[in-house]
């Protein structure tokens, strides 16, 4: 079973106004946590997989697009979220439920849902190796997942690299593209930072 890394199209920037602040300051109004405290529990969220729901007790959140933005993807990559417009939504959310959870969002290309990955794979240790500079480790030099561990996980993070970039299975690779879902670069590249196809 092989895995990919999601990535933006390549030439694309993230055309939501998002960051942790911007999630941060409107969930306060609905949350018992300060802003402060909601910053730094996001900031680690990707890592320590915790929902976003628990955070907060609101039921919607609204963002807005960059409106020099040119991009109008039916899949957009902020972070470790994925915004779904409605219409890959119900394409996609048999292949994503039990992966994390979905949030409605309001925004002002309309409605659409944000995905909260919330799910780790194993790595397979034998082929993954570890980097190390002056003697002390820094990150990863290769990644390989677990092929019997991804066989039933369509999305899915590694703690060893740190949680922060979202990988897929082959289902949900053959997905996106049976059904020409635009939005997501898939590189079996899983780490570099400008991988190749």
């Amino acid at each position: 079973m092989k895995s990919y890394r999601l990535e933006l199209p390549k030439e694309s920037t993230t055309a939501l106004i998002f960051d942790s602040y911007i999630l941060a300051k409107q969930m306060t109004q609905q949350s018992k946590l300060s802003v402060n405290e909601l910053l730094i529990k996001l900031q680690r969220l990707p890592y320590e997989n915790q929902s976003l729901s628990s955070l907060w007790d609101g039921e919607q959140l609204s963002f807005t697009f960059n409106s020099e933005s040119n991009d109008d993807f039916d899949i957009n990559i902020v972070g470790t979220y994925l915004l779904l417009k409605m219409s890959a939504y119900s394409v996609l959310k048999s292949f994503m439920a039990d992966f994390g959870e979905f949030i409605k969002v309001n925004t002002d290309r309309g409605e659409m849902m944000l995905f909260n990955l919330l799910t780790f794979a194993k790595e397979d240790l034998s082929l993954t190796e570890r980097a190390y500079l002056d003697g002390f480790e820094d990150g990863l030099k290769s990644l390989v997942f677990d092929e019997n561990d991804i066989r039933n996980k369509n999305l899915y993070k590694s703690k060893l690299e740190g949680g922060n970039l979202v990988y897929c299975n082959e289902l949900f690779f053959n997905a996106v593209k049976n059904n020409k879902l635009t939005g997501i670069a898939f590189y079996t590249d899983l780490l570099s930072t400008f991988p190749e196809n």
